[in-house]
């Protein structure tokens, strides 16, 4: 089970505990490019007659300069789940999302909430959205921002904040003075309508909790960095700008040690562990959990997807431990820091 759990401090906390696995389903898996068309060879430039007087340096054309494309570091940490209204009472609204329960509690707002509604949590780095919408609308109800004061004038009086929808500039209007007059390093909520106009301030905390595989496609995204802090039982204590996340053992996670960098990344059905040592930028150890996929060309290798996409793992024989397993169970496989295969074990 994982349990995130939001307050109103700086270092909010948030208690994550998986068990079995966090099989997750959310995007689509990325698709291979059709191949280009073959290039046309040009005929042959004439000779040019003697009469012709030859161009000057100057005056050919100048190729433009390849345009470079910077790739962009994933946000950590970053979450995004959806979900819908199982019950409620002022308040307090609990939810069922793809992974497990969700539950929104607020001592200000959430008086008003429906069951026809659908709930969106988004976490990107410092700033947490909490999304209502109307299901088949797709209408926004409320929208609430929690984040650290990010002033874009000296009189405080308006902030930009992340929001799904990219970068968004909020006036702060009557709420100004009372924002400006918190400590920096405070976060607070706004509630936002769909126009970006500023209706309250409230406190909101949500508490997520990941405990089952998926049955259905879901918008899921899950991103983690940190370094373990302690090892208790069959748990591995991780230290996140979140807070301590608790990752079990039942993850796949295996031989943790105190003090190594540790990534817990899952996107659609497919989670990937990290765990680094000695300041090396390539994982000691990786687990990769998954539907069980074969390549095409038969059972030599199987497909397991990570945070840079499809990876092949080659099988110079058939484990054992797949020799029941339908294509399409979960099981996790580890790897070493080449890469190579050390284990395969199905999920239970």
């Amino acid at each position: 089970m994982v349990t995130l759990v939001n307050s109103d401090q700086r270092f909010r906390c948030i208690s994550l505990s998986l068990s079995a696995l966090l099989s997750l389903s959310c995007l689509p898996s990325a698709g291979w490019a059709e191949p280009s068309a073959p290039l046309i060879e040009p005929p042959p430039l004439e000779e040019p007659a003697a009469s012709v007087e030859p161009v000057a340096p100057e005056a050919l054309p100048v190729e433009p300069e390849p345009t470079q494309t910077v790739a962009t570091a994933p946000v950590s940490p970053s979450v995004q789940v959806s979900g819908s209204i199982w019950r409620s009472k002022p308040g307090i609204v609990f939810l069922q999302t793809p992974i497990g329960p969700l539950s929104l509690s607020s001592k200000t707002t959430l008086r008003d909430v429906k069951n026809s509604q659908k709930i969106t949590l988004w976490v990107h780095g410092t700033t947490t959205v909490i999304d209502i919408r109307e299901r088949g609308a797709d209408k926004l109800v409320h929208r609430y921002v929690t984040a650290m004061p990010n002033f874009t004038s000296p009189e405080k009086q308006t902030v930009a904040l992340w929001t799904p929808d990219g970068e968004q500039s909020f006036a702060l209007g009557g709420l100004a003075a009372k924002i400006a007059s918190r400590s920096d390093e405070q976060p607070f909520t706004i509630e936002v309508d769909g126009s970006g106009t500023v209706r309250g301030l409230h406190d909101v905390q949500y508490d997520l909790q990941v405990n089952q595989v998926p049955r259905t496609p879901s918008s899921v995204h899950l991103l983690l960095n940190g370094t373990v802090s302690k090892l208790k039982s069959n748990y591995v204590f991780l230290k996140t700008p979140l807070g301590i996340v608790t990752v079990s053992g039942k993850t796949g996670v295996r031989n943790a040690k105190v003090g190594q960098e540790m990534s817990v990344w899952v996107q659609d059905r497919h989670v990937a562990i990290d765990l680094y040592q000695d300041g090396v930028s390539t994982p000691s150890r990786r687990f990769l959990s998954g539907p069980l996929t074969y390549a095409p060309e038969g059972q030599s290798a199987l497909i397991m997807q990570g945070p840079e996409g499809a990876q092949s793992i080659p099988l110079a024989q058939r484990p054992a431990a797949l020799s029941a397993v339908k294509e399409g169970l979960p099981i996790t496989v580890e790897l070493g820091r080449q890469g190579e295969l050390l284990d395969v074990r199905r999920v239970n």
